[in-house]
């Protein structure tokens, strides 16, 4: 099987969501042969919020708060070192000190990485499933491909979201790559306007039947056996419904897309999605 991911970027900072998500990154390792890199960083925001007063912070007090939140750190990383290594899992680590951390993700993802996974929420934010700034930001700039992890799963049952641009077919293919891998069973989603629909039932069916197939056949893969899904209406309601009826372990989806009457841009469907599933979503920038 052709090499598929070879280094994978697994940002850490030690609370529950960043575990489950190194979790996820150790299977996906396993089951692709890629190399990972855990990366921890330093908010420039946190050391200035310690230190701020209305006086001079003695020096080595200032030292003694500086050493605390450099261990801490390096114990983030020492932590996910050994669990990849008792995992099998080719593993390095970059640590960054006192920097952004979206800025610093991203900076670091350009070096040649394949995938980005990261839990959807730090470790101050409470939502289980919403996303958390950071996370945010990182999905909405990155070049890279982004795995945002919701809970752990083995993502036996993915559903992949295809309009009619080159975006999602860009998403199914990098989808079919990681479910052959990971021995998913994929379902395919196109959501239609409703108010096609109410014109004309039967043609608002056939276009999304025939969006889906023109997708398989621009790929060679007319003959895979997937499950089809036409839904029509709002497409973050109808994505993130049909997910959770069928209880899917991923959503796949591109950032950009087209739709013949709407346009899916980051900050809209894809971003709504992303925010609002309780499974992990796999966010594919264009190009990829």
């Amino acid at each position: 099987m052709k090499e598929f991911l070879k280094k994978i970027l697994a940002p850490v900072d030690g609370s529950e969501p960043s575990r489950e998500a190194e979790q996820v990154t150790a299977q996906i390792a396993r089951k692709t042969g890629a190399a990972v890199t855990v990366m921890h960083v330093i908010p420039y925001s946190l050391i200035y919020a310690k230190l701020r007063s209305g006086y001079e912070v003695p020096r080595d007090i200032r030292n003694q708060i500086i050493g605390a939140i450099e261990d801490n750190a390096q114990k983030i990383i020492d932590d996910a070192l050994a669990f990849f290594t008792k995992e099998g899992i080719t593993v390095d680590a970059n640590r960054q000190n006192y920097a952004d951390v979206a800025y610093s993700i991203l900076k670091t993802s350009k070096r040649g990485y394949d995938l980005i996974v990261m839990g959807g929420r730090g470790e101050n934010e409470k939502d289980p499933y919403a996303i958390g700034s950071v996370t945010k930001k990182v999905m909405g700039h990155s070049d890279v491909s982004t795995l945002i992890i919701k809970k752990v799963s083995s993502f036996s049952k993915m559903l992949v979201c295809l309009d009619d641009s080159q975006y999602s077919i860009n998403a199914l293919k990098f989808a079919l790559q990681l479910g052959d891998r990971m021995g998913s069973k994929i379902t395919l989603i196109n959501v239609q306007e409703s108010k096609i629909h109410e014109l004309s039932p039967e043609t608002a069916e056939e276009l999304g039947q025939q969006i889906i197939s023109h997708a398989l056949g621009r790929i060679m893969r007319s003959e895979l056996k997937v499950e089809k899904r036409v839904a029509f209406g709002i497409p973050p309601e109808k994505i993130v419904g049909m997910a959770e009826k069928e209880d899917q372990d991923l959503i796949v989806m591109s950032s950009v897309g087209l739709g013949a009457i709407r346009e899916f841009l980051l900050g809209s469907v894809c971003e709504d999605v992303v925010q609002k599933a309780r499974c992990s979503v796999l966010v594919v920038p264009p190009g990829r």
